[in-house]
């Protein structure tokens, strides 16, 4: 018996394998990942989630919340072939270029309704844009 294959050739998200505990989905680019669409961030609060960059450049955002707001909000380059993990409850988002291509898992019951968006602040925004094109750069 051959294996199932499963690839997302589209731009945005495609969940590609869903079981009962877990799911896998293929990331490619799309306008609100990129560096001149990034203005949120977003929580799981039931699910840890893991990425792996497969092609291109991408950084993962994270962030501590304080008093309404984000606070130590950090860029990380990710690395081809390595697992980047973003624990539960802890705020993130992707920053990706058109030829960008990442692999995550989480918790099959992962939505919208145990999970938050919540947005920077412009100050904020502008102060990420700018450090992800420099780390973008190199």
């Amino acid at each position: 018996m051959k294996p199932e294959i499963f690839e997302n050739n589209a731009e945005g998200i495609k969940q590609v394998y869903r079981n009962n505990e877990w799911s896998v989905s293929i990331k490619n680019w799309k306008p609100d990942n990129d560096i001149a669409g990034v203005e949120k961030l977003e929580i799981h609060h039931t699910t840890d989630e893991q990425f792996i960059l497969v092609a291109g450049k991408a950084l993962l955002i994270t962030a501590d919340e304080a008093d309404g707001g984000f606070t130590n909000i950090e860029l990380t380059p990710m690395e081809i072939g390595k697992v980047a993990h973003v624990g539960m409850g802890q705020w993130f988002y992707s920053i990706t270029q058109r030829d960008s291509k990442i692999v995550y898992i989480q918790r099959s019951d992962c939505s919208m309704e145990n999970s938050e968006i919540k947005y920077m602040t412009p100050e904020q925004v502008k102060a990420v844009q700018a450090e992800a094109a420099q780390l973008l750069a190199q």
